[in-house]
């Protein structure tokens, strides 16, 4: 796996072997930046179902200052570590080693919200985008201006709205779908 743009453009990401992760690919990550672009310069971003970081990475790469990963699986930690280390970003970057919903909990309690907050659980763990949605909504962890994107299959069928969290848009990549939420 490469990152796609930016500084790191071309760089190779280590990924975990077998199924525990599913990495995002080229294609989709590319559809995601072109679309995030204006959004990216400067901000802060969150990363969460990270696995070996390839979002987040390219994140960094094309412009965001600052990006947090939650993974709780070791084998993607070790791909994640490797992968900052390799790229030298240690001081751009923070890593949570823990259940999305714990990192959450105790991002909520860090004056820093997020501009971009970017989930894609396990597709077999479908419950998770709701609790995740809800969370976000009924907390301060985004900024006023700031996006939420899912990634998904087509037969998840995320809602429209959750609380303040809206969907304003939704992009269909080969089998994967881009859900993006603003608060309304």
């Amino acid at each position: 796996m490469r990152i796609g743009g930016g500084e790191f453009r071309g760089r190779t990401l280590r990924t975990p072997k077998g199924d525990a992760t599913r990495p995002t690919s080229g294609m989709v990550r590319e559809t995601l930046f072109n679309i995030l672009t204006p959004s990216l310069t400067d901000a802060r971003f969150l990363d969460l179902f990270a696995g070996c970081g390839s979002v987040g990475l390219e994140a960094l790469s094309r412009g965001a200052t600052f990006a947090t990963f939650v993974e709780k699986d070791r084998l993607a930690l070790d791909c994640l570590r490797g992968n900052i280390a390799t790229l030298q970003v240690e001081a751009q970057t923070q890593v949570l080693p823990y259940p999305v919903e714990r990192a959450l909990k105790y991002l909520i309690q860090r004056p820093e919200p997020f501009d971009i907050i970017f989930l894609d659980p396990p597709f077999r763990e479908v419950g998770a985008y709701l609790t995740v949605l809800q969370i976000i909504a009924g907390s301060r962890l985004l900024t006023a201006a700031g996006i939420v994107i899912a990634q998904h299959a087509p037969r998840v069928k995320l809602s429209e709205g959750v609380e303040d969290l809206n969907r304003y848009r939704e992009r269909e990549i080969g089998d994967n779908i881009l859900s993006f939420y603003l608060i309304s």
